[in-house]
């Protein structure tokens, strides 16, 4: 590439990622407003493989809701567990009327495991609401209360905030560190940019829907061919058929989820979910050119330093200033500990080997499932 060329590509790649950078701080300049929404009855919705470590306390936790007992049920798709996953919730199930436990049927001819067990158990479900967490999260005892008091009678999705259960920010080198520093990261815009009106991303880790919404836009039928993304690639459905989708900026709506505690493991997972990128264009074209000036920011001012390193070092020094000021907005909105910020460094350097380890990996599809 011309020198000219990247330098261009460096300036407009720039401007379109800080545009969206300022839309997503500027989204959580707004209120969290909630207007009174009657209770309505919830379907608590999980699918789970082989989760007997972490089923039990997430089904306990689910029991212990302040959430009236006689308006949730709680689904447990059982997605062929090979150990005791179905036993366990059996037994649990044995002793509380709330809580069914359903075998999912075809799995092995499905493309996507997890959207196949989700469609199964989705239109038996009872609730007006579908409420979904993941088998190794834990939801806090106001959960379901406050992801359904982000709704009102125009919202058709919530969007709760999911992050990692351990906040020890000293092994900065560790992957449970990394992992929770870019799940923040990546959270705190996609939650930003959801309050300004644009629907980017989301987890289904903590994700809350109209039952109805969902079966306006066909449930998954229209992305059961890809692999994973029962949540992005769902919110961009809604997104086409011009639902409203807000983000539960409340404390009480939000998830912890499992540590990922090997670097191995971390790649695979951001591999699995960079797979959805070569959809993007297709389901959400605006979201394609923001992760497109995200890659700009992240490799091309490194390569104008043998052009232009007067240029390459301010683009640099732009985006460190930049992305800290919002990170630390956003660290302390979500009561993050006060040091998170200070390893922001560290992170701004692994993150292109990251980045183009993740990228390539998903594109070719290198990743495994859950087994």
């Amino acid at each position: 590439m011309e020198a000219k060329y990247l330098i261009l590509v460096n300036l407009i790649g720039a401007a379109v990622y800080y545009y969206y950078l300022w839309t997503a701080n500027k989204g959580y300049g707004r209120e969290d407003e909630r207007v009174p929404y009657p209770r309505k009855y919830v379907s608590v919705v999980i699918a789970a493989r082989n989760e007997s470590n972490n089923i039990a306390e997430l089904l306990v936790r689910l029991k212990n809701q302040n959430y009236p007992a006689e308006l949730y049920e709680i689904i447990l798709a059982d997605d062929g567990s090979t150990d005791d996953t179905f036993d366990q919730a059996m037994r649990f199930a044995a002793n509380w009327e709330n809580l069914r436990v359903i075998r999912v049927k075809d799995r092995e001819q499905a493309i996507s495991k997890k959207k196949n067990a989700l469609q199964q158990v989705i239109p038996l479900a009872k609730g007006e609401i579908i409420l979904l967490t993941d088998a190794d999260c834990l939801p806090g005892r106001g959960w379901i209360s406050s992801m359904v008091g982000g709704f009102n009678e125009n919202t058709d999705m919530v969007v709760g905030l999911s992050r990692t259960k351990d906040k020890n920010i000293s092994r900065v080198f560790s992957a449970e560190w990394f992992e929770h520093f870019d799940f923040m990261a990546m959270y705190g815009v996609a939650g930003g940019l959801i309050i300004a009106g644009k629907y980017f991303s989301c987890s289904g880790q903590n994700l809350a829907y109209k039952k109805a919404s969902w079966e306006k836009v066909g449930g998954f039928s229209r992305i059961m061919h890809i692999i994973s993304g029962d949540d992005v690639n769902l919110m961009q459905l809604f997104r086409q058929a011009g639902m409203n989708i807000r983000f539960n900026q409340s404390p009480g709506s939000f998830t912890s989820t499992a540590v990922i505690d090997n670097w191995f493991s971390l790649i695979n997972q951001r591999t699995r979910w960079a797979s959805n990128t070569r959809y993007q264009l297709q389901l959400n074209p605006e979201f394609f050119v923001y992760l497109m000036s995200a890659l700009v920011v992240t490799f091309l001012p490194w390569a104008l330093l043998a052009y232009q390193w007067k240029l390459g070092i301010s683009l640099l020094v732009l985006r460190v200033f930049l992305e800290m000021s919002f990170l630390q907005k956003v660290f302390k909105k979500f009561k993050e500990p006060d040091g998170l910020i200070k390893t922001y460094p560290v992170w701004f350097i692994l993150q292109p080997a990251y980045m183009l380890i993740v990228g390539v990996s998903g594109l070719f599809g290198w990743f495994k499932w859950k087994k």
